[in-house]
């Protein structure tokens, strides 16, 4: 399928092109869509595009020698997938990557790239900064799982949801499944299936897929109160803004 100028610029990556490079880029790309269940790529597969989701969600991930699927990332509409691959120069994919959910995926040849990419200086520079919130954000996995009980990770995670989708924190529905969710965090099912339920006495209650954050206060000290990072966090941010707001609205 084609792409069409106006949805390539959309891209927060592709924002900043001029009418030229725009349709350079046009010219040497195409979006191919990606079923739920369906894998974009797999681990081992031969590198032979870039990509940057357009609409949907995919799952990145490996399988560990006994068949269990470890969840390195869950990106969305506007994430680039393979850009640490592509800089690197990697021969053949380290992941696998599979549709959570029917997707539309930008894909750019890696040889044409590789070739151009220093004709678009601005691309290049947030690819590396993209590259770079990506190692940050990995950081941060690594000292929650060796900081914060199972209870501050799940409530860390839905508070980013709320952040990553908009949604109301007093009221949301789960995007992904519960499963995808345990594997993201790196936990078995029925650990995160049990934390959950331990999170009504922590303001946090959650029926089915429903999800209703009760006491914000409550749900921001459990999740921040053992992370380094938590002033530098886009989502600890975003609920105190809506905390003094609510208490400037007397709420």
């Amino acid at each position: 399928m084609i792409i069409a100028l106006d949805t390539l610029r959309a891209l927060p990556l592709f924002s900043d092109l001029s009418q030229d490079e725009g349709a350079i880029l046009v010219r040497n790309s195409r979006i191919v869509t990606s079923k739920r269940g369906q894998y974009l790529f797999m681990h081992g597969d031969k590198i032979t595009h870039f990509y940057v989701i357009c609409r949907g969600a995919l799952q990145i991930f490996r399988e560990t020698p006994g068949g269990r699927e470890v969840t390195n990332d869950i990106l969305i509409a506007g994430d680039s997938v393979n850009a640490d691959e592509v800089v690197a120069r990697q021969a053949e994919h380290a992941m696998n990557a599979r549709a959570v959910e029917d997707c539309s995926v930008l894909e750019i040849p890696t040889a044409w790239m590789r070739e151009h990419l220093k004709d678009f200086d601005h691309i290049a520079e947030k690819l590396l900064a993209g590259i770079a919130d990506r190692l940050h954000s990995a950081q941060v996995d690594v000292e929650q799982l060796t900081t914060m009980s199972a209870a501050q990770m799940v409530a860390c995670y839905l508070q980013k949801l709320c952040v990553l989708y908009n949604f109301d924190p007093h009221g949301f529905e789960l995007p992904y499944t519960k499963a995808l969710i345990a594997s993201r965090l790196h936990m078995e099912k029925e650990t995160f299936s049990r934390t959950l339920q331990t999170l009504r006495d922590q303001g946090i209650m959650v029926t089915g897929a429903h999800v209703s954050i009760k006491d914000m206060r409550k749900a921001d000290n459990l999740a921040c109160a053992e992370c380094s990072m938590a002033e530098e966090c886009g989502a600890h941010r975003a609920l105190h803004e809506k905390l003094e707001k609510n208490v400037g609205h007397g709420a």
